[in-house]
């Protein structure tokens, strides 16, 4: 993979953004000097600088200042004044990318103009540990050069598709709101062990390897995900009892709800 030769800038330093700057630092295909970062709170950026060998600052115009590249990963209700109070730094060539939820391709074009170069990218939480996935959408002022450094920044810290924007919606449903509902399952799983004897450290350990596991052979396999369960039902064993009781509790559509009101709370922002 060829270097990355540009200067990347990260507005915003929560969760995400953290994780993405945390991808970018870890490979081997940028100069650290040549990323830049802010957040609000002045102890933190201290300590961040520290950590990290660069300054972070706590001046977002400042930060963007030069960048060729900005990724603007506040929370959705700062964006348009964040976006108004970094423009007067960006040029024609700046690319511009959003991980906001609900900040569309014509917002951007309202308030950086029409010719601006941006993207709209949902990431999820396991970016924090390089195993996220991204879905990216870009505006038709991006080349193939800009569309290629783009997911070699995303690639940084997991994968990455391009989606149309009317993608969007239903991958930040299943794939960047679902790492929350598969805790809630590894905690349920865990409390089941508890109550029939185990630690909760044993639980726990046993429960999130068990969902590494099987969603890395989900990952590998070329069997349908319905295959492999019913490869695991032994007739009259442990593991059909739960899938038929788990499918007498609705489960299935239980999930499949939930991941339809996070998409439809998507498309209302």
């Amino acid at each position: 993979m060829k270097q990355i030769d540009k200067k990347i800038a990260i507005i915003g330093l929560g969760n995400m953004g953290t994780a993405i700057l945390n991808g970018l630092v870890q490979s081997d295909e940028i100069d650290n000097q040549l990323i830049a970062g802010s957040r609000a709170n002045p102890e933190k950026a201290e300590a961040d600088s520290a950590k990290y060998g660069f300054a972070i600052l706590t001046d977002n115009k400042e930060t963007a200042k030069g960048a060729d590249v900005v990724i603007l990963a506040v929370k959705p209700y700062l964006i348009k004044d964040v976006v108004d109070e970094i423009k007067p730094t960006l040029t024609a060539e700046t690319i511009v990318i959003s991980v906001a939820t609900g900040y569309s391709l014509a917002d951007a074009a309202v308030q950086l103009g029409d010719s601006a170069k941006f993207a709209r990218v949902m990431p999820n939480i396991p970016a924090q540990v390089g195993e996220g996935i991204s879905g990216v959408v870009y505006n038709e002022n991006l080349s193939t050069v800009d569309k290629e450094l783009i997911m070699q920044i995303l690639h940084t810290f997991g994968s990455a598709e391009q989606l149309t924007e009317n993608q969007l919606d239903a991958f930040t449903g299943i794939a960047g709101s679902s790492p929350a509902i598969v805790f809630m399952i590894i905690e349920a799983m865990a409390d089941a062990g508890v109550a029939k004897g185990l630690t909760r450290p044993q639980a726990f350990a046993f429960a999130k390897q068990a969902v590494k596991g099987a969603a890395q052979l989900a990952i590998e396999s070329d069997l349908h995900p319905g295959a492999l369960k019913d490869a695991v039902c032994t007739p009259g064993g442990t593991t059909i009892e739960e899938v038929r009781t788990a499918e007498s509790m609705n489960l299935r559509s239980t999930i499949i709800e939930t991941m339809i009101a996070g998409i439809e709370k998507s498309e209302s922002l």
